[in-house]
């Protein structure tokens, strides 16, 4: 609209609540009309009708184009899911965002605030033309959605809109973070989460070591935030494998892993010691939330040198 200077007889229904299921797939329609589609790919990927139905919904639903928007799908990736009968990333197939990422490092963004953003619609319904802040270009290309509303102080809530997002764009913010192919990354990640699996936890943290080693040394940001985005990045990536939540608020450990048998429980230092890292997991009780889940909990503090631009030390300790 913002390309018109002189026509003003048009109506923006884009956040309207009786418009907002124009362009994706209504949940209610989903669980009706397409029920048979839902049937097959439950079967063909042997499991039943509800985990199906759980599945598609964490992969391509989430998105909300107004205050009380019903859940919408995406149609691009469901139908695309529903023809190969798998549970791919096929809207990032089309192409990666690029612009998106060179934006959001020239004007210093956080991208650990991408998980939640608060904003009145003025700040995200805007033109782009002339873009400011990165926040306009994600909310309408896609990448972030409503996620809540504040009547009170009219504050909308964005954040990703699903699994099949979050995982796509964190895999092509990754590299530009540390400067390796993405094969690499993931290599880490899955090597990390075998490991894991084993019980192996030393191995877990030689390979997070030798990850960091590897990254260039000319990187012309060494900062702590700088690192820090990256343990967000690699544990975010890992998560999609595994419950992996990352911290997002007061009163949380760095990452927390929740594996078959146990849930590991990690603080980084940034130049400290483990011994510190250990002590802020007891004092702020990270771990108390997870006592009764029945799993061995696993303490774990580790210690990132900014010398040597990796892991220095680690200690663990299991409860």
């Amino acid at each position: 609209m913002s390309i018109f200077s002189e026509l003003n007889n048009l109506k923006n229904i884009s956040m309207r609540d009786d418009f907002s299921a124009l362009c994706g797939i209504p949940e209610q329609e989903l669980l009706t009309q397409l029920k048979s589609d839902i049937a097959r790919m439950a079967e063909a990927n042997g499991e039943t009708y509800d985990e199906a139905c759980l599945h598609l919904k964490q992969q391509y639903d989430g998105y909300h184009f107004s205050k009380h928007c019903e859940d919408i799908y995406n149609p691009f990736s469901l139908f695309n899911a529903f023809d190969a009968k798998e549970y791919k990333n096929f809207w990032f197939s089309t192409g990666t965002p690029t612009f998106l990422i060179d934006l959001l490092q020239e004007v210093d963004f956080d991208v650990r605030e991408l998980e939640s953003v608060e904003a009145t619609d003025e700040q995200f319904d805007a033109p782009t033309e002339r873009i400011t802040s990165p926040i306009p270009v994600l909310y309408q290309s896609g990448y972030l959605t409503i996620k809540g509303y504040d009547p009170d102080f009219q504050i909308y809530r964005l954040a990703y809109p699903n699994g099949e997002v979050r995982k796509g764009f964190i895999e092509s913010l990754l590299p530009a973070y540390v400067h390796l192919p993405g094969q690499n990354n993931t290599f880490y990640v899955v090597s990390f989460i075998r490991d894991l699996r084993k019980g192996d936890i030393e191995s877990c943290l030689e390979r997070t070591r030798s990850f960091f080693a590897s990254i260039p040394n000319d990187l012309e940001n060494k900062t702590e935030k700088h690192y820090q985005t990256i343990f967000y990045l690699l544990f975010r990536l890992m998560g999609q494998y595994v419950d992996a939540e990352v911290k997002s608020a007061i009163g949380r450990a760095d990452v927390v892993v929740k594996m078959k048998d146990a849930i590991y429980v990690f603080e980084f230092k940034f130049d400290g010691t483990p011994e510190e890292a250990l002590t802020q997991i007891d004092s702020k009780q990270y771990a108390i939330p997870y006592q009764s889940d029945g799993r061995q909990i696993v303490k774990v503090g580790v210690n990132f040198d900014s010398a040597t631009r990796t892991i220095g030390g680690w200690k663990i300790v299991n409860i």
